[in-house]
């Protein structure tokens, strides 16, 4: 991913030379910041509110008093893709500089989906045993989730699935995991995980379509007897996986075309 030049810190714009912390600020040392990764395509976005709102929510849950109130934020939103370009990921930041308030900085990358190919015939995911630090806030604290991408990457896989201490299969490293058994949906359960905003979608289209679901503990011995699975995230959508660990699930079930389907559909409604 490449970062395009127009960078916002607290509604100003300022060189991309000047979008620099230093080392001992407690944003680095304690990992006292929080962050949302949006999707803008045509220079539309992807759910903007739902994203806006959970910064919000981050950063009360890490202590951080944000002066931008949500007009203020959307407004940052739209001059960063106009200074930059139509499409990309927008990427939101209220940092702990040492201030009565957080500083906030927006830019924008670019970005790869996944290949049509990876759609159609599903990704391999591996495991990783660990959990992030407080699931619902999206805070820097993300240790766990990188060791988790590094693992998949040398192993050649899409990405892990992170496994807590009890043994259940709780997220990605950045993105969530369902599964289907039965013909049910299983998700981990509301207050367990960092809930995407993807996930509500999902949840909703899931509902709209008659698909039960069912909020529970996800154990990886599970894994045996699931039909299907798939991973959501904001670049991703909803993205099937064909194999989890050792354990060969094939191409995509109908559950998980149906619900590519009916998010790519609902993506297109909010583009236009």
């Amino acid at each position: 991913m490449s970062i395009y030049p127009k960078i916002i810190r607290n509604g100003r714009f300022i060189d991309k030379s000047e979008a620099t912390l230093p080392i001992y600020t407690r944003t680095m040392v304690g990992a006292l910041g929080v962050y949302e990764t949006i999707l803008v395509r045509h220079g539309k976005y992807i759910a903007l509110n739902e994203h806006l709102v959970r910064l919000q929510a981050s950063a009360q849950g890490a202590a951080l008093a944000l002066d931008a109130d949500l007009d203020a934020l959307r407004q940052w939103s739209f001059l960063v893709v106009a200074a930059n370009h139509a499409d990309g990921l927008v990427r939101v930041l209220a940092l702990d500089l040492g201030r009565a308030s957080a500083d906030v900085y927006l830019y924008q990358m670019s970005y790869s989906a996944p290949s049509p190919e990876e759609y159609e015939f599903g990704v391999s995911v591996g495991i990783y045993h660990g959990e992030r630090a407080l699931p619902l806030v999206k805070s820097f604290n993300t240790l766990v989730p990188g060791l988790a991408r590094k693992a998949a990457v040398a192993a050649g896989l899409h990405d892990s699935l992170l496994v807590d201490r009890d043994g259940n299969i709780t997220e990605g490293s950045n993105c969530n995991a369902f599964a289907v058994i039965d013909g049910v949906l299983v998700a981990p359960p509301v207050g367990t995980i960092l809930e995407g905003t993807v996930v509500t979608r999902t949840l909703e289209l899931a509902q709209s379509l008659g698909i039960p679901v069912e909020r529970r503990t996800m154990p990886l011995a599970e894994v045996l007897v699931w039909d299907e699975a798939f991973l959501t995230s904001t670049r991703r959508g909803v993205l099937p996986v064909n194999r989890v660990g050792e354990e060969v699930l094939g191409e995509p079930g109908p559950i998980t075309r149906q619900l590519i389907a009916a998010y790519q559909v609902w993506e297109a409604e909010e583009l236009q």
